[in-house]
């Protein structure tokens, strides 16, 4: 089957271009990071910086861990002035199901529409060239921590990183503000924790026990899908995160298209029938007969 890509319209906004990527491809079951940034466009980083902050925002199972140094590689191309994206084969090859990208786009996009109907093109210098500059360092490093899990506050640097690329996107100057402010204290976070080489080295063992027991029950659940205990296996490699999968976003799309189409069909109607010229009925005046003077009047009403 070929896979068709939305052909991305410069005035979209992030929340279309995202939603655009399940509308458009219906019948992908998996997807690559490449035809992901097909979708959203080459010219559109905002966007991708805020498709590569999700994994982190919401941990969605079966997503690339690729987020940090994505994120880090656009960064990179921003300070360097360019204008579209590119990424090595490596990052654009990684797989992505539709459901874990359905449940990531359904989660965000909300928030990310509620965000765009309160912002509006202010403070023009901070995303002028020379700002997006300086502000691509401060991606660059946001990345770099997000890619190294050992430190911590993933989730804060990703929601800095979205707000910026959001403002970015609107050409909003507060919002731009507000997502620096954001990274910026989730960095000094990581400063003032004590982070130290002790520290450092202690998280580092910490994360290394992490993916023994993970792997151990991985092995463990392996032996008992050959015993064929399936539903042992099926508690040991359970994770919570795994309940978001059970979320199928777009079950009821298709409803929910027909009620939002059906309910534009009928403001159109009612709009055109507000449009339409009304004509007024006239009443049917009776005839006023002429005032009579007192003695005909009072003869008159004595015939009567």
């Amino acid at each position: 089957m070929a896979d068709t890509v939305l052909r991305p319209n410069a005035m979209a906004r992030t929340s279309d271009l995202l939603r655009g990527i399940l509308t458009a491809n219906p019948g992908v079951d998996v997807f690559t990071v490449g035809q992901i940034l097909d979708c959203l466009g080459a010219d559109r980083t905002e966007a991708s910086l805020v498709f590569f902050s999700m994994p982190s925002i919401v941990p969605v199972p079966d997503m690339p861990p690729i987020n940090g140094v994505s994120t880090g590689l656009l960064a990179g191309q921003m300070i360097a002035g360019r204008k579209t994206t590119s990424l090595p084969k490596a990052v654009l090859s990684r797989r992505v199901p539709r459901r874990s990208l359905a449940v990531a786009i359904h989660a965000l996009a909300p928030v990310i529409e509620a965000a765009e109907k309160i912002s509006k093109p202010r403070l023009r210098w901070a995303s002028c060239p020379l700002a997006r500059r300086v502000i691509g360092l401060l991606l660059f490093i946001l990345g770099v921590a997000i890619a190294f899990p050992v430190i911590g506050f993933d989730p804060l640097h990703a929601a800095s990183v979205s707000v910026i690329s959001l403002g970015l996107a609107e050409q909003d100057g507060l919002a731009i503000l507000l997502g620096v402010v954001a990274g910026l204290i989730s960095l000094a976070l990581i400063a003032t924790s004590g982070f130290t080489g002790r520290i450092l080295k202690s998280k580092v063992a910490k994360w290394l026990r992490k993916l023994a027991r993970k792997a151990g029950s991985n092995a463990l659940a392996r032996m008992c899908e050959k015993r064929g205990w399936t539903r042992l296996a099926a508690i040991l490699r359970f994770e919570w995160a795994d309940m978001l999968l059970w979320w199928d976003p777009e079950r009821r799309a298709p409803e929910r298209q027909e009620r939002e189409h059906a309910v534009n069909d009928r403001a159109a109607k009612r709009s055109s029938a507000d449009e339409r010229p009304r004509t007024t009925k006239r009443r049917a005046v009776r005839p006023t007969q002429p005032a009579l003077p007192g003695a005909l009047r009072s003869k008159s009403l004595l015939t009567a």
